[in-house]
């Protein structure tokens, strides 16, 4: 059974034990009078009954002499004292009868049989008539005690009411400002004015709720400018709980994860993320879905572990960027990067291929002035115009398979180191990789800068990956005998003599651009385009180290000359 509790409000707290102690004085201190009183009479009732015993003694012992024992009772017959019983050796009341045994023991308070007629002589006290005599003594004293105790209890009742009402008002209010943050407190005011300590507590709560309201406002801002963040931003933004469920979601990651006509083998993009969510890898690949009428859509899934100051793990978050468009393009690029390939063969074809036509289209004009029919000659002007037909296809194929001249602008490797740091911090954290990134001073280059920065992402990328289990990447920048240096450095599972080989190749060879894969040859080209070479050194189980150097000054143009500061690549 549950145990009863009695709820007290606070002025009952502070009365019940107010009164009760002023209670419990006062009738202490009525009881002391009412004993005093009581002790007083008795001693005087004792003190009289003491006397009169004693004179009716010795009254008898003078009258014996002079007169009998009928004469001196007939004396105390007749003079009736209420309170004075004389009794015989046998117990026989001489004055009033056989009453003896009728009196009770407590009554009678004085007694004596030392006279010559052995008599017993009592004072009776009525025990009822004293106290009904005491009281109507007393009477006054009890009605000051009552009296007291209804002021006492007045008293009380008037001072717990004026120290708990204040307090139980602002009860009320700090009760209704919890239910109510956005009601002000405005009945606090009358309780602030006060100048005791109910007062300094209603300024200080005061003080508190507007601070507290300003920063919930501050709070409610940057909650609303975080929201407002997230929902606009164009990549599809998901939180988890450590337990998969979703704690936050935008419409743009609502939109894709919702859609289930593209599939990647039967599986939805919800379902490709649940099993990302599933392993521990930070980088995957693009996810590409199909629908059924053949049209295709490419996601990039980012996987971010988040982590409290004590590096316990309070979440995921999920990126989902369409690179639809960015696979497009790169497809587009890699068309490029083909069409360029081809001109440079188109170029060796032309440069074979237009000696000969040369040599053609002048041996058919020597040849048509010697010829005398008309027919002949049309023949030879027909062979002519076909020469230089197929000379403009060859110019046409040399101008379609051309590529763009890279944008070159003056470029801070601080600033792009610090970027890709911010960019790979997070990633690298997640991977269990320290990434560090130092430009040892202020270093510029002149170059294109979205093909440098690309081909530093491809470098730590195939970084991150050559680190299953955790490691470090290091990359540096340094400015060594007019050059630029840049190094590439990290101890992942590094490569074996066979396999550098087969990318060094790469770099020149199309079929072993094939084998090896089209991004350390997309590096060199890029590097070329921006006067620059790499070396590679890889031990298995150490690491690899890749070294780009930028070529010196004296190789650049004189308007780039112009615009780099002194000492700059």
């Amino acid at each position: 059974m549950k145990k009863l509790r009695l709820k007290l409000t606070i002025e009952n707290k502070i009365l019940i034990p107010f009164l009760a102690i002023s209670m419990l004085s006062i009738l202490c201190f009525g009881i002391i009078l009412y004993y005093n009183g009581y002790t007083v009479k008795m001693s005087n009732n004792l003190e009289s009954a003491n006397t009169l015993v004693r004179y009716i003694e010795t009254d008898l012992d003078t009258m014996l002499p002079l007169t009998d024992s009928d004469a001196i009772l007939e004396k105390y017959h007749d003079l009736g004292h209420e309170r004075i019983e004389i009794f015989d050796e046998n117990g026989v009341s001489l004055l009033g009868g056989p009453v003896y045994q009728t009196i009770p023991k407590e009554n009678i308070i004085a007694e004596s049989r030392d006279n010559a007629l052995s008599w017993r002589i009592c004072y009776i006290l009525d025990r009822e008539d004293f106290q009904a005599s005491l009281l109507e003594e007393q009477k006054y004293i009890i009605i000051a005690t009552i009296a007291l105790l209804i002021i006492t209890v007045q008293v009380s009742i008037f001072v717990s009411y004026n120290i708990s009402e204040p307090i139980r008002c602002l009860s009320e209010i700090c009760t209704e400002v919890s239910a109510h943050p956005e009601c002000p407190a405005g009945k606090m005011e009358e309780f602030a004015t006060r100048r005791d300590e109910i007062g300094q507590l209603a300024d200080a709560f005061q003080t508190m709720l507007k601070n507290i309201n300003s920063h919930t406002a501050e709070l409610l801002e940057v909650k609303t400018l975080n929201e407002n963040i997230v929902e606009n931003l164009p990549t599809g933004i998901v939180a988890y709980t450590p337990a998969g469920e979703v704690i936050c979601i935008n419409s743009k990651a609502i939109s894709m994860l919702t859609n289930e006509e593209f599939r990647n083998h039967g599986k939805t993009l919800q379902q490709l993320l649940d099993h990302i969510l599933a392993t521990d890898q930070v980088l995957h690949d693009p996810l590409r879905l199909q629908n059924a009428e053949g049209r295709t859509r490419a996601y990039d899934v980012g996987v971010w572990r988040l982590r409290w100051s004590d590096e316990s793990e309070w979440g995921t978050l999920c990126t989902i960027d369409d690179i639809t468009y960015n696979k497009m393009m790169e497809e587009k690029v890699s068309e490029t990067e083909k069409l360029a390939y081809t001109g440079k063969v188109a170029a060796m074809l032309a440069h074979e291929i237009r000696n000969p036509l040369a040599g053609i289209r002048a041996s058919i004009q020597v040849i048509s002035r010697r010829m005398d029919g008309e027919r002949d000659k049309m023949l030879c002007n027909s062979m002519v115009h076909e020469v230089d037909r197929v000379n403009v296809l060859i110019e046409d194929l040399l101008n379609l398979s051309r590529k763009r001249e890279s944008q070159k602008t003056l470029l801070s490797l601080n600033a792009l180191f610090d970027e890709l740091l911010m960019l790979y911090s997070k990633i690298a954290e997640n991977n269990g990789i320290k990434i560090n990134a130092l430009a040892m001073g202020n270093l510029s280059l002149y170059a294109d800068e979205s093909e440098i920065k690309q081909v530093l992402v491809n470098l730590i990328n195939n970084s991150i990956k050559a680190i299953p289990n955790g490691g470090w990447i290091v990359l540096q920048a340094r400015a060594e005998q007019g050059c630029i240096v840049v190094l590439v450095k990290d101890n992942g599972v590094g490569m074996d003599e066979a396999k550098l080989r087969g990318i060094l190749e790469s770099r020149t060879d199309s079929g072993a651009k094939a084998k090896a894969g089209y991004g350390l040859s997309i590096v060199s080209q890029l590097l070329a385009q921006n006067g620059g070479e790499f070396q590679i050194e890889s031990t298995p189980g150490k690491g690899t180290e890749i070294t780009i150097i930028f070529r010196r000054q004296g190789e650049l143009s004189d308007e780039a000359r112009r615009r780099l500061p002194p000492g700059q690549c």
